[in-house]
């Protein structure tokens, strides 16, 4: 089976990480897979690192209409099985092309359309994405409240399916070590959905010695580096940025966190596993899936109160050394679930059911 995955390639998140993933699991299967970026960027790149198959077909602008012929001639003469989009700009760019592929065409909606947009022209780009995946052949999804929202839409739950986020497990076993002063860690874009604020509002309570470091860039770095200034918390937050690597941040931690408004079932969650660290997470999309009281910490979205009283309960496990094994059991429940063979696996079952529909 010949598949075609398509994305924008600027994307330097979760569903980056995920294409990679899928690809990388995709090899242990008969599926064929290459990636086709529309810029070379973050994703290509990290692509090549991985040993796949990339191929780039750039666009003048993110509108660049003069791509589709050349896309469809690549799909027809490589007699390509499935095309297998990741994201807004790819749907749209597909949608235009549907009728005139040989291929059946699938998706995947990593994160909720509804909250991926703003603005006069987020609205634009929402009423797109939206036309575009109700053409698609079959979609995938990973957030199991979008459900219901697919169902307004009126798209058929026969051609949905709900799949996972994945990691690959084939690297030693954790070791994880107590840090010398208790350390948090959240890995995330500064963007509003994040809540990054609620986590600087509760860190503020705590009446005990802590580091806390933010890994990610985004709009919001000026406007949450002055609320830590005004809390504070100057002397035991730290914004570090974009880094393309995170394992020594993880190694380094006691803990990661991530207070999002919404959710479909994040990376960072089995990373923090691939490294034994228990994870306080908000009770978000298929977060419960994965987070319990035995691998970390659930509380409800915005709650300032519910996220400071985990952080006091989490500071109590380290002072008696007992966080380990609530990573270790994070690791190996992960393990058994979300490798990127399950993976990859799950997702041609949906490939095959959309061959046949």
């Amino acid at each position: 089976m010949r598949v075609l995955h398509i994305n924008a390639g600027n994307e330097d998140g979760g569903a980056r990480t995920y294409i990679i993933n899928l690809m990388k699991g995709q090899e242990s299967t008969d599926v064929d897979a290459t990636l086709m970026t529309f810029e070379e960027g973050p994703v290509a790149r990290m692509a090549r690192d991985n040993g796949l198959h990339v191929v780039v077909m750039p666009q003048k602008r993110q509108i660049d209409l003069s791509i589709l012929t050349p896309l469809v001639t690549y799909i027809n003469d490589h007699h390509i099985d499935v095309v297998h989009t990741h994201g807004p700009r790819a749907n749209f760019i597909m949608s235009l092309v549907k009728n005139r592929i040989k291929a059946t065409w699938v998706t995947t909606v990593h994160s909720d359309p509804r909250i991926d947009f703003s603005g006069l022209k987020g609205k634009i780009f929402l009423k797109l994405n939206v036309r575009a995946l109700k053409q698609a052949d079959y979609i995938f999804y990973m957030n199991p409240d979008l459900v219901a929202y697919f169902n307004s839409l009126h798209i058929s739950k026969n051609k949905t399916d709900e799949v996972f986020n994945a990691i690959d497990f084939k690297q030693a076993i954790p070791e994880p070590q107590r840090q010398k002063h208790f350390s948090l860690l959240m890995i995330a874009r500064l963007v509003e959905v994040k809540n990054h604020a609620m986590t600087l509002q509760a860190l503020s309570k705590l009446d005990f010695d802590f580091k806390m470091i933010f890994v990610g860039d985004g709009p919001l770095m000026g406007e949450l580096k002055q609320q830590t200034h005004q809390l504070g918390l100057d002397k035991k937050v730290q914004f570090v940025g974009f880094h393309e690597n995170t394992g020594d941040y993880y190694d380094e931690c006691d803990v990661s966190m991530l207070t999002s408004n919404s959710e479909s079932l994040p990376t960072v969650y089995l990373e923090s596993a691939l490294h034994g660290r228990p994870v306080i997470a908000t009770n978000v999309g298929a977060t419960s899936k994965v987070i319990n009281d035995k691998t970390g910490w659930l509380i409800q979205p915005g709650s300032v109160s519910e996220l400071a009283e985990a952080l006091n309960d989490a500071h109590k496990e380290w002072e008696n050394d007992n966080l380990d094994s609530k990573g270790m059991e994070l690791y190996s429940e992960t393990k058994s679930s979300y490798s990127i063979e399950k993976l990859a696996e799950a997702v041609k079952l949906g490939y095959k059911a959309a061959l046949h529909a």
